[in-house]
């Protein structure tokens, strides 16, 4: 066994009072380790917090536990253990990274590479394709049952960071683990139904509004779409539902990249970055300060949308060609 697992394992033995943080614009596998976390924790007696600054997108609430995730703490809470999950630096923590300088002791669990790391242990292992399988092998270390819920949430946390078990980041382990997850009452096809398959009609609007917009760079190697906070508006659709919209987009045949582009309210653009083998997006999100694995990265810019597509798909074609 890792020696970093097993100090991860008896830190949150140890610890009473845990905050577990995942990452702004929750995804999947941010989500479902928290969950999973935050079930074990408490079975075991422990106080946890659980915050996720943009709460819990529609999609994901059938996780057991995700209604007890908030979005804001007390301003005198304090915490033995503060847990980041599925966060390669604190900048993506949101407001809560303000919060670990008063953790007497923080942990980093996560697959992103690079980053800057700064807890005091770090569980971090980027040929892993998902945190919800380092967090399972924690799990596993430290001894717990891991019953139906748990499984639950850890396998959500793999199918939809694996794409379904289609992307390129699917290894042995990866295969292992699910089936593992599966034996101890995890549902495969309700994961899929519910995250994949259970669209409300708001989120089919987002889609088709979307899909509007898509172009292509002038060599077809890089297709895009942006989305307003006008069809937002329209579509009667919140953030959480333009998750997934970009494999939609890097679909596109002889795309070697897809990009969406979304308006957020304050004036910014979220951009979310898709790639095939052999090209490394997150090096181009990190030229805008964010950051992601090779084929899935995102950023977010400062500029409007019409701005922001100008700087990105530029800024891609230009290391494209480098």
């Amino acid at each position: 066994m890792r020696s970093d697992v097993q100090e991860a394992a008896k830190l949150l033995r140890d610890s009473n009072r845990i905050l577990i943080s995942g990452h702004i614009n929750p995804d999947g596998d941010s989500l479902g380790s928290m969950c999973a976390l935050g079930h074990v924790l408490r079975s075991l007696g422990k106080t946890v917090v659980a915050i996720s600054p943009d709460g819990v997108p529609d999609g994901y609430k059938f996780l057991p536990g995700s209604d007890r995730i908030v979005t804001q703490l007390p301003h005198d809470r304090q915490f033995d253990l503060c847990v980041m999950v599925d966060s390669e630096n604190e900048g993506r923590l949101g407001d809560v990274a303000q919060v670990l300088k008063s953790c007497k002791k923080t942990l980093d669990i996560d697959h992103h590479p690079g980053g800057e790391r700064t807890a005091d242990v770090q569980v971090v292992d980027a040929t892993s394709a998902s945190s919800g399988e380092i967090v399972y092998e924690i799990l596993k270390e430290m001894g717990v049952r891991i019953g139906p819920a748990v499984a639950e949430c850890l396998l959500t946390a793999i199918v939809t960071d694996t794409g379904c078990f289609r992307f390129s980041n699917v290894k042995p382990t990866t295969l292992r683990t699910a089936a593992s997850l599966i034996e101890k009452g995890a549902s495969i096809s309700k994961v899929v139904r519910r995250v994949y398959e259970t669209r409300p009609l708001s989120s089919a609007k987002l889609l088709g509004a979307a899909l509007s917009s898509l172009n292509t760079s002038e060599n077809g190697q890089i297709a895009y779409a942006w989305i307003s906070q006008e069809q937002m508006a329209a579509a009667g659709a919140d953030a959480s539902e333009a998750e997934g919209i970009v494999n939609y987009v890097r679909s596109v045949r002889g795309a070697r990249i897809g990009i969406l582009f979304r308006e957020e309210e304050d004036g910014t653009t979220r951009v979310s970055l898709r790639a095939g083998e052999g090209f490394d997006v997150a090096q181009v999100a990190r030229l805008f300060g964010g950051g992601g694995h090779k084929t899935a990265a995102g950023c977010t810019i400062d500029r409007p949308v019409a701005e922001a597509v100008d700087l990105v798909i530029g800024a891609a074609q230009k290391w494209m060609a480098s």
